[in-house]
């Protein structure tokens, strides 16, 4: 039978966490999807509200998500998190002037974006939008907080994570049903990174918006922004030095200099700003100078 949170769960979570809004899901929402493959229950759903609140922020920018309660999740998979699997999942309207999809996924990906238009509203929005809507449209009890617990095989199925990211086949669901080309899950504990996914023509190319980590007692945290450059070699002919660095696709890339390193250094910044396709990349600069220093900056 497919129910909501038990009372003694409820219960506890008024003393746990602050009240929690009610599922009031509309385009742009994150949804925070919790399943567990090798122990089958309830899917667990939270809607943790906008995707706004992490989009723009300094790279480097860490906070903690508190406005979801982990013990209504515990309450089906118990206090111990581990091994069970999370994703988390937002888009766009369809009416929205640049069309996003942000996906979490396991690590930087090369094959994160290149769908039409068509494709991406398909393999992307129609699944994500309807995780979001089924619920209300198929009359499910009302949530009374902002999370829902829901038997993917019983009543309620057609309106649960599993059910709809496979198409009610259960194949397939941590890539969506096959539809986007990598893993949207991560087994906690784990770090999903979080990507924002445009189709072919889109204003800004697909970029790592920053990372999730969810610890095993449910304490979930967000990080924004890149990772470092990982710079793997300088080489240097006559007077130019070449700086080779791993990329991230979507990621921008720029070479700064000093003379010296630690307290009173100053960067400068040489040339352009490359944007990192996930494969290997250099920057060059010609540099008179006997000694001095590089870093590789990401924005």
């Amino acid at each position: 039978m497919n129910k909501l949170i038990p009372l003694t769960v409820a219960a506890l979570a008024l003393l746990a966490a602050p009240v929690a809004q009610a599922w009031t899901y509309k385009d742009g929402d994150v949804l925070l999807l919790f399943r567990n493959v090798s122990n089958p229950n309830n899917d667990v759903e939270y809607d943790l509200g906008s995707v706004n609140q992490f989009l723009g922020q300094t790279n480097g920018y860490t906070t903690t998500i508190t406005n979801w309660n982990p013990a209504i999740v515990q309450g089906v998979y118990g206090t111990d998190l581990t091994g069970t699997s999370v994703a988390l999942l937002a888009v766009t309207s369809l009416t929205n002037a640049t069309l996003t999809a942000y996906v979490s996924g396991l690590e930087p990906n090369t094959t994160a974006y290149g769908d039409s238009q068509s494709d991406w509203t398909y393999n992307y929005y129609s699944t994500i939008d309807a995780i979001g809507i089924r619920p209300l449209t198929y009359s499910v009890p009302t949530a009374s907080t902002n999370a829902y617990s829901i038997n993917p095989s019983g009543k309620y199925k057609v309106t649960s994570y599993e059910y709809i990211a496979s198409s009610g086949t259960y194949n397939g669901v941590s890539q969506l049903g096959g539809g986007v080309p990598f893993i949207v899950e991560q087994v906690i504990p784990g770090k999903l990174d979080f990507w924002a996914v445009q189709p072919l023509g889109g204003a800004t190319p697909d970029h790592l918006v920053g990372s999730f980590s969810l610890a095993a007692n449910g304490t979930l945290t967000f990080t924004a922004g890149p990772y470092p450059a990982n710079v793997t070699g300088i080489a240097r002919a006559g007077t130019v030095d070449t700086v080779s660095y791993g990329s991230i696709v979507g990621t921008k890339y720029q070479l700064t200099k000093s003379p010296q390193l630690g307290t009173g250094a100053t960067w400068t910044a040489v040339g352009g700003i490359l944007t990192g396709n996930g494969a290997a990349q250099t920057l060059t600069d010609t540099n008179t100078a006997a000694t001095g220093f590089y870093r590789v900056s990401a924005q």
